[in-house]
């Protein structure tokens, strides 16, 4: 059976979107929400409600944002065999506050029992990991996990850095990934090198691929998209998209477009494009993850906002 693997950050998400402009020092009217996150378990979710077989390995803590997190994944499709469930710890929590048009203001996570998801873990986790077609892995991981995952898989790997933090840490095995999605900035601490200019940004994505790197992806927000690979360059744009409503989750569902789009043979345009829309679907709604989100739904958004 052909299946995918995730291995990463699963959290519970507190979103509160204000209202009015944002006043700094003082109480907001604003709509709060709650709904499960992290970078990995949302990109596993997005390929689940795609239609595919999916494996997370994650820790989570014996609470009830745990508790909630388990079932909620295994409800959404995301099958949770490999996640541990760890006595003692506090599951994962991210708090994001948007402006009123939906755009991020400020964020903070919680993720320290992340780290509870070592090297041991990874090797408990192996024939699960190994087995999979490709593996999809989000930044928060541990440099010990980091080590012992780039040592036993042969597979694919994919990695999101998730922050220009987290890129830090990473970059030592960056060279052991075929596809990585940054954003510029998270690019320049990946490289060293300016992103400001299309040029720029095909210099620090060769950097990366001197390094062992086959496929980079750069996340350019409203700007779309570029691609660095084997065939060359390729600028992915849309067409004026009015129904953001938040931009949280659009990143994990771009990278489950190109997961999506690369196992059923698209070609690299086309997971460009891919990718794209699935973030695009992803911020027309109010949760970190757009239920709706569909191939269907996919090549439709494709064929009237992407260029």
């Amino acid at each position: 059976m052909s299946y995918i693997a995730g291995i990463g950050g699963a959290n519970m998400d507190i979103h509160g979107q204000c209202r009015t402009e944002l006043i700094m020092h003082d109480s907001n009217p604003g709509k709060l929400s709650m709904s499960m996150g992290g970078v990995c378990r949302n990109i596993c979710e997005n390929l689940a409600r795609l239609g595919e077989e999916v494996y997370l390995v994650t820790v989570l803590g014996n609470d009830v944002n745990g508790r909630n997190i388990l079932e909620g994944c295994e409800h959404a499709g995301i099958h949770m065999r490999g996640t541990k469930i760890l006595d003692g710890e506090q599951s994962s929590t991210y708090i994001s506050i948007t402006d009123r048009d939906g755009e991020l203001f400020l964020a903070m996570s919680d993720m320290s029992i992340i780290k509870r998801l070592d090297d041991r873990l990874v090797d408990e986790a192996q024939v699960l990991l190994c087995g999979a077609e490709l593996v999809v892995c989000d930044g928060n991981l541990s440099t010990k996990s980091l080590d012992r995952l780039t040592r036993i898989c042969r597979n694919p790997l994919y990695m999101d850095p998730v922050s220009t933090a987290w890129a830090k840490e990473i970059n030592p095995y960056i060279g052991y990934f075929d596809t990585v999605k940054p954003n510029r900035i998270e690019l320049e601490v990946l490289t060293g090198c300016p992103c400001d200019t299309l040029e720029h940004m095909q210099t620090a994505c060769d950097i990366l691929r001197g390094r062992g790197v086959k496929r980079v992806f750069v996340s350019l927000g409203k700007d779309g998209m570029f691609y660095r690979g084997p065939e060359g360059s390729i600028i992915g744009q849309s067409r004026p998209y009015q129904h953001t409503v938040d931009v949280n989750g659009a990143g994990d569902a771009a990278m489950a477009g190109i997961v999506y789009a690369t196992v059923h043979g698209w070609s690299p345009e086309q997971t460009v494009h891919a990718a794209m829309a699935a973030g695009m679907i992803a911020i027309a709604s109010p949760d970190t993850i757009n239920t709706e989100i569909s191939p269907a739904l996919i090549e439709k958004t494709i064929k009237e906002y992407i260029l």
